[in-house]
């Protein structure tokens, strides 16, 4: 019953979240990064095209009652925390990360169950922050799309559906569903949350590779090495502080404290473009 009860709620809120996400043109053009440059944009301005859909999510308020899931925290990030994360990741756009944390947070409801149920820690939910904002019709001219920021082929490999009419990524309960079970499988695969968001964000050869030349899993070691690429050794700590930022926790197992921090780094720049 508590199942069906969260489930219904989150298609409230989901409904909410993407009726006007699809009338929005938001194209987000996901930049390498590499040794050496001052990295200047990779996320920059996921700002406004849920905005007005989030707006409408807070004024179904009974329904999220009735339906039993919906949050009520209006709890705010800690103003210096929330600073301190912009001027780094976010090209010094305090507004930008409060709109997206207060995406994510609206979203939590609906992300949480289904990471719990893959026994993935709810912390990972600071992954869509970094990755698309919190909007789930964002997409990269890479092929990426959705709030998880799948790729074509990682997805169906996951067991969503991408066709002609049909593309699951977009599909916010079905596309967690497959990111929390393929964390699952790096998290065993590797052991340690930090590979997995590495591997997650540049694929499981890459990092495997790496475990295996330097004969160590210590995330915070390959970066020293430079075993893994630049973008990666940025994209970690950033999903690390999104979720202390999030929640007042790191991911759990991870040893974010002790890695190597890049230049700033910024997960996506927005651009004009039709979805």
């Amino acid at each position: 019953m508590r199942k069906r009860s969260w489930q219904l709620g989150a298609l409230v809120v989901l409904i909410a979240l993407t009726a006007s996400a699809f009338s929005q043109t938001a194209a987000y053009a996901v930049l390498a990064a590499s040794v050496g440059i001052d990295f200047s944009s990779y996320h920059q301005a996921l700002s406004n095209a849920v905005d007005m859909a989030l707006a409408s999510a807070t004024r179904v308020d009974a329904s999220r009652q009735v339906a039993g899931v919906a949050t009520n925290d209006t709890t705010q990030p800690d103003a210096t925390m929330l600073h301190r994360f912009a001027q780094q990741y976010w090209n010094g756009n305090d507004e930008a990360v409060r709109r997206a944390v207060s995406r994510v947070t609206q979203l939590k409801p609906v992300l949480a169950p289904i990471l719990r149920e893959e026994g993935v820690p709810d912390e990972i939910a600071a992954l869509v922050l970094v990755e698309s904002a919190g909007k789930p019709a964002a997409r990269s001219p890479k092929g990426a799309r959705g709030i998880w920021q799948f790729m074509p082929d990682t997805a169906r490999r996951f067991g969503l559906t991408i066709n002609g009419g049909t593309d699951d990524r977009l599909d916010v309960l079905k596309s967690t569903r497959a990111a929390a079970r393929y964390l699952h499988d790096l998290h065993a695969q590797f052991g340690d949350w930090s590979l997995a968001l590495a591997a997650y964000n540049v694929g499981e050869t890459v990092v495997q590779n790496a475990v295996l030349r330097s004969g160590s899993k210590d995330f915070a070691f390959l970066s020293r090495k430079r075993l893994i690429p630049a973008e990666t050794r940025a994209y970690v700590p950033a999903v690390m502080a999104a979720s202390h930022l999030l929640t007042g926790r790191s991911v759990l197992g991870s040893n974010a404290g002790e890695m190597h921090r890049e230049s700033t780094i910024l997960y996506a720049t927005s651009a004009t473009g039709n979805q």
